[in-house]
């Protein structure tokens, strides 16, 4: 018995021997790994100071936004601006949930990866308010699926309660700085093996910082008072072609123009050629160069008997007609409806006419219309 328990005890002396050095040697490990992933969340943590700092910068300027060449409206920029900071913070409370620190002790990685999304979801929320103030909505996303349809205005505030969210929203903002630096805090206090560098999106002096809550709350009444954020609407026929396509004899069968300075074509006295035919189709082009999405867009096209006075009435079915399509057209976009063919007669001369339906508000009326003397070759 005597032998059993003085074996047992070299056992356990034994195993806790073991043990303790495989701690030994392990805590490098440990630590060398703390280090690592608290140097991927710092980096993480500096993206995020970045983030706000340029968010900052574009809500500091945003109520004098000017107009530039479309497409560069400031409804564009600010809300480019806005998306941009929605998805820069989504993807970076994503990293921060992903990084098993910093470190794995305590629940600092939690509370790392809490901040992060505090930041995001304040940020999308401060987007929201400014695109139900505005009446502006996300930009499509490049590479997503595309819809015939942009996704509708969002429903309007008024300026008080624009005022009250964002002050709320910098109020999350200022949250989460007061989240980091006690975070930075602990780690100090438990001597952590590894430094965060300081994420800041409202500095000092807090009441002026563009982010801060004193700040956002006296934003709103500036961003509905600027002229250059008021919508403002403009479609224009930016491109016409013929189907059967002009033959290289008489005018030309092609209109193009811009947003910059648009024109709207007459029929002239020289007519575009086209091949004998029966049906004559329009393929039209209309671009959105105004700074709002605009839905029941209509598109028509008219085919009118433009023949010499005295001549004889074209034959059935050779008369033209009118043809029109119903479109939506986000801001800075072009959709190209279809439109049906239109009958005509070989030998006989048409007006071809384009227009497109315009907005409330549309005081400029370039470009709304292109029209063509077509001479149908017999």
């Amino acid at each position: 018995m005597v032998l059993i328990g003085i074996a047992a005890t070299v056992t356990l002396v034994l195993v806790a021997g073991s043990l303790l050095a495989i701690h030994s040697r392990s805590q490098g490990y440990r630590d060398a790994t703390t280090r690592g992933n608290a140097a991927l969340a710092d980096r993480v943590g500096q993206a995020s100071t970045r983030t706000g700092a340029q968010l900052s910068t574009l809500m500091a300027g945003a109520a004098s936004l000017t107009n530039q060449k479309f497409p560069d409206t400031a409804r564009g920029v600010l809300q480019q601006g806005l998306d941009a900071a929605v998805l820069d913070t989504a993807s970076q409370a994503t990293e921060a949930a992903t990084i098993g620190s910093p470190p794995a002790v305590g629940d600092l990685s939690a509370r790392f990866a809490a901040v992060l999304r505090l930041r995001a979801a304040a940020t999308a929320r401060l987007r929201s308010t400014l695109d139900r103030l505005l009446g502006m909505g996300p930009l499509p996303v490049a590479g997503a699926p595309t819809t015939s349809a942009p996704p509708e205005p969002a429903t309007l505030i008024s300026v008080d309660q624009a005022s009250s969210e964002l002050a709320a929203e910098g109020l999350a903002f200022e949250q989460s700085d007061a989240d980091f630096r006690a975070l930075q805090a602990t780690a100090a206090a438990i001597r952590a093996p590894f430094r965060l560098h300081p994420s800041v999106w409202v500095p000092a002096p807090v009441s002026t910082a563009p982010l801060g809550s004193t700040a956002l709350g006296a934003t709103a009444p500036a961003l509905a008072s600027s002229a250059a954020l008021i919508p403002f609407h403009h479609l224009v026929v930016t491109a016409v072609g013929l189907n059967p396509p002009a033959v290289p004899t008489g005018a030309v069968g092609i209109v193009s123009t811009s947003c910059v300075d648009p024109k709207s074509t007459t029929p002239g006295t020289t007519p575009t050629i086209v091949p004998p035919t029966a049906a004559l189709a329009a393929l039209v082009s209309v671009t959105n160069c105004g700074n709002v999405p605009e839905s029941g867009v209509t598109v028509t096209v008219t085919v009118a008997p433009d023949d010499p006075a005295g001549s004889a009435p074209p034959p059935a079915g050779g008369s033209g007609g009118r043809s029109s399509a119903t479109v939506s057209i986000a801001s800075g976009a072009s959709a190209s409806p279809t439109l049906r063919s239109l009958g005509v007669a070989s030998g006989r001369r048409y007006t071809l006419t384009v227009s497109v339906s315009l907005p409330p508000g549309q005081a400029d009326v370039r470009g709304s219309t292109q029209a063509f003397l077509v001479q149908v070759a017999g």
